[in-house]
């Protein structure tokens, strides 16, 4: 009986991860360049030799890097990635690596994310010098001012993209270089647009629903395991 209530409250705590990552989902379905996760789950503990049938209750979460819509703004300073690769940019934690495009200039004229870490170019950060002037990027990344070129975007991808550990704001790092970084190739830069997430709202909220669903089955399995074991209780108190 404690057994079948144990893998039952294993159940439970899964099903609680999974609702926990499809959330996450849910949240940032409008947040540009968003990649989806998923979470999944190991059978058994292979480095568990004393109880190799144990479940894992704490999920492994993936990241789907797929493309998402890319959608027009006609803001020259929203870019976004045709194709694979990362935009770098510099924050106080090191190098970061994202997909949404959205940036703008700081009070120096450098080029910033929304949050104001740098965009760095192939030769550092990109300033913009002036004010009012025609500022054009170009589908290799070459950011034009006034028809002179002063940086190129850079722009990497990865050998091993599941190397890459989420940091927030869309960010990802790559410690120890487990990715493996590379230089992006293959990609088209498209001022005035936006990546949107790569969320699909209809499948999440399905899968929502059928979390929710399965919750509530292990919750009415743990409960009737408990009413069986007490009224089995009271009967052998009888005898």
């Amino acid at each position: 009986m404690i057994s079948a209530l144990n893998a039952m409250s294993r159940e439970c705590i899964r099903q609680i991860n999974r609702l926990d990552c499809i959330t996450h989902n849910i949240a940032n379905v409008n947040t540009s360049g968003f990649k989806a996760e998923k979470a999944f789950f190991l059978e058994k503990d292979p480095d568990d030799l004393y109880n190799a049938e144990r479940p894992l209750e704490s999920a492994i979460r993936t990241i789907n890097y797929s493309q998402g819509v890319i959608q027009k703004t006609s803001n020259t300073l929203d870019l976004a990635i045709n194709g694979k690769g990362f935009f770098v940019v510099q924050t106080k934690d090191g190098e970061a690596y994202g997909r949404d495009g959205k940036f703008t200039l700081d009070t120096d004229k450098n080029l910033v994310t929304e949050d104001g870490d740098y965009v760095l170019g192939t030769s550092g950060k990109i300033t913009i010098p002036g004010d009012n002037v025609e500022i054009e990027i170009d589908e290799s990344g070459a950011v034009n001012v006034e028809g002179s070129e002063v940086g190129v975007l850079k722009i990497v991808a990865f050998g091993k993209p599941g190397g890459l550990v989420k940091q927030g704001n869309g960010l990802f790092h790559n410690p120890d270089d487990a990715a493996k970084l590379q230089m992006g190739k293959g990609y088209e830069i498209q001022s005035g647009y936006l990546e949107l997430s790569n969320v699909k709202a209809v499948e999440e909220m399905v899968d929502m629903i059928n979390v929710n669903r399965s919750f509530e089955l292990y919750q009415k399995v743990m409960q009737t395991l408990q009413e069986q074991d007490k009224l089995s209780t009271n009967r052998i108190g009888k005898l």
